[in-house]
């Protein structure tokens, strides 16, 4: 498509934009076939603001990510695995171990408690 073909369509993107501010910039230009330089310029040019990773943003995931922090911490200690505690809190298991590692919190419940008898040494290793 050539240059003026775009610049015709723009009012037709700045029209399809808004569903696509949370989503970000990437989807935005994925979705309505446009580069992300364009889809900025005409963000601009028509007051939207997308949700990117800026500094605002990231400081409101952290703070949602601390308040999960003893939800997590709780359901660890009771031996909770990994996917049940996802499924309770609603996070992925990415953000559950970015939490754990982040806050020092045991998720790997293999390691609590004696091992299965299927894994106790036999005689000839002790």
């Amino acid at each position: 498509m050539r240059w003026d073909a775009h610049k015709a369509a723009e009012p037709e993107v700045a029209a399809a934009l808004p569903q696509y501010v949370d989503a970000g910039i990437l989807a935005a230009s994925k979705a309505l076939g446009r580069s992300t330089r364009s889809i900025n310029r005409i963000a601009a040019e028509h007051g939207f603001e997308f949700s990117t990773c800026t500094a605002k943003t990231m400081e409101s995931r952290r703070k949602a990510r601390a308040s999960l922090v003893t939800q997590v911490q709780a359901l660890a200690d009771l031996g909770a695995h990994q996917a049940e505690i996802c499924s309770a809190l609603s996070i992925t298991r990415a953000e559950l171990r970015e939490i754990a590692e982040i806050n020092d919190i045991n998720i790997d419940n293999r390691t609590k408690g004696p091992a299965p008898a299927f894994f106790a040494k036999s005689p000839k290793q002790a």
